[in-house]
């Protein structure tokens, strides 16, 4: 898993940065940090063990990477492709995705947590074991992907497609979901008590 090391300012309990004893939000050379992120994703297409907090990425080209136990919470993603990606337990709790794509994407034992999702697209992914709990998503589709075993309970889903889905164990308990269309997947194996639909 990502370095356990936490930063070295007192009361901040994000992870420290590789080499570094502060974390990217108490460093003092941010736009440094976030260009060798930057670099290794769009052009090495492999990042793993690595922690980054509270950072913008802003119309990058992430497709075909291949992350793993990493962490992004509370970043910002704008317009960022994230195509053919392999991610494996990926942390991006807290997050906004605005007008990004995962599309092809092998996504699995990842959190997206309490992210908000808009204008986006997840189609035609593997999406296993995955916590989307308590998003909100908007005008993003899921479309003919496989989201077994994954949970978006206690979100707030609001024209959002789960087209053609495999939605076998896909817990939605609590959710809120509204202009939602679940046509040709089979919402009858998941999970949807005490949820409110319209």
């Amino acid at each position: 898993m990502f370095r356990d090391q936490k930063c070295k300012i007192e009361g901040c309990h994000t992870y420290a940065l590789p080499g570094s004893q502060y974390c990217y939000h108490h460093s003092t050379e941010k736009e440094k940090i976030l260009s060798a992120f930057t670099k290794k994703m769009t052009e090495e297409k492999f990042i793993s063990d690595s922690s980054i907090v509270d950072a913008e990425f802003d119309s990058l080209d992430f497709s075909s990477l291949v992350m793993h136990d990493s962490n992004f919470a509370f970043c910002y993603f704008r317009s960022c492709t994230f195509d053919r990606a392999t991610l494996s337990s990926v942390f991006f709790d807290y997050s906004v995705f605005e007008h990004c794509t995962f599309r092809d994407a092998d996504i699995r034992y990842t959190v997206f947590s309490g992210a908000n999702i808009m204008f986006s697209d997840f189609s035609g992914s593997t999406i296993i074991h995955t916590n989307f709990m308590g998003i909100d998503t908007y005008k993003t589709t899921f479309e003919s992907s496989d989201l077994y075993f994954s949970n978006f309970s206690l979100s707030k889903l609001i024209e959002t497609s789960f087209e053609d889905c495999n939605l076998k164990r896909t817990n939605f308990r609590s959710a809120i979901i509204r202009a939602v269309s679940f046509k040709y997947s089979n919402p009858e194996e998941a999970f949807f008590k005490k949820g409110i639909i319209r």
